[in-house]
């Protein structure tokens, strides 16, 4: 008699442990909404509202506007604040030479570090944080046509021609202009010229290459 007393004592606990693990079980598919996997009925919701807000959700359609795109385009003359609006289109490439004047600003430990990070952060998905352009989107994608910024053609291309390059886009690569500041954009030049080991030009305007040629003829 004892013993059966005590195998039924030793018994209860586990029978208790099983049914508080099936019950918690039972709460949680609750929650979750898979109390059935076979069932047409809605989850059970303790605040709908969270879960069927009325807002814009990135990459996907919307229901509310008539295109049912649900990212807007600016409407046309305003201008976010805080931005710049870079002038220059794709392909003023004569004018970029003479609009985009180097601020020459002073190459310090933070403006390159500076330049480094918005280079990593903006230009190193497309042409590899060494700008070989050896990154994971040239070796998986189909993506021909992204240089080498290290190679002889780009290092050989201005400043402001570069600037012009970043804010306005060139072929598939889009503009910047409203992503990275005018500052941050001298800063990744800057920086991208140490990966270039050259120095740079500041314009290859045709009125700057004029007065060089006659300052040079006259000193002859």
């Amino acid at each position: 008699m004892a013993q059966s007393m005590s195998d039924t004592n030793r018994k209860l606990p586990i029978l208790w442990i099983v049914l508080g693990a099936a019950a918690s079980v039972f709460i949680v598919l609750v929650l979750w909404g898979k109390i059935t996997w076979f069932s047409d009925q809605a989850p059970v919701e303790f605040l709908p509202n969270m879960d069927h807000q009325f807002k814009a959700i990135p990459q996907s359609g919307s229901k509310f506007f008539s295109d049912g795109r649900t990212q807007r385009d600016p409407m046309e003359g305003t201008v976010a604040r805080g931005s710049t609006v870079y002038p220059l289109g794709m392909g003023d490439v004569d004018k970029a030479e003479s609009f985009n004047v180097n601020p020459h600003l002073e190459k310090t430990e933070f403006l390159m570090s500076r330049g480094q990070n918005r280079f990593n952060v903006f230009c190193s998905p497309c042409h590899g944080y060494d700008a070989k352009s050896n990154s994971k989107v040239v070796e998986r994608g189909p993506w021909p046509g992204i240089p080498d910024l290290t190679r002889e053609q780009t290092a050989a291309l201005s400043n402001a021609r570069i600037f012009h390059i970043v804010s306005a886009g060139q072929n598939l690569m889009p503009s910047y202009a409203d992503k990275i500041s005018p500052t941050d954009r001298w800063a990744i030049i800057y920086y991208l010229r140490t990966l270039q080991g050259v120095e740079g030009t500041d314009s290859n305007a045709p009125t700057v290459a004029a007065s060089n040629s006659s300052t040079t003829g006259s000193a002859q």
